[in-house]
């Protein structure tokens, strides 16, 4: 699933830095889509609110860049005792293109009942 984080900069001229603060400035786009894997832990799991933070981003030699990243999730059930936290470390690999930054996100999303039919 490819996500398109808009942005007016000079493609050329973005540093590591810069891609970091473009990214950052904008990281709620980009939450739903990074953070949907949670739902194959449990339908019950929930991303912390304003947890997700970039760790790294490594420029690729095809011209693309990898940008490590974690964020807190907890799950709770009464019914189960069940009440914890944790963190994700995980990567996404993206693009720089004059559209902005197109980002290559695996789709966790559940299939629903018509797409498994």
């Amino acid at each position: 699933m490819l996500v398109t984080l808009a942005c007016s900069l000079e493609v050329n001229a973005l540093s590591v830095k810069k891609l970091k603060k473009v990214i950052n400035d904008n990281i709620a786009e980009l939450v739903p889509a990074l953070t949907s894997g949670l739902s194959f832990y449990s339908e019950s799991a929930r991303y912390a609110e304003d947890s997700l933070e970039i760790l790294d981003i490594v420029p690729q030699g095809d011209g693309g860049y990898s940008m490590s990243y974690r964020y807190k999730w907890g799950i709770f059930n009464a019914c189960l005792d069940i009440n914890s936290e944790d963190i994700i470390n995980d990567s996404v690999r993206f693009r720089v293109t004059a559209r902005g930054l197109i980002f290559d996100i695996i789709d966790n999303s559940r299939p629903s009942t018509a797409d498994e039919l």
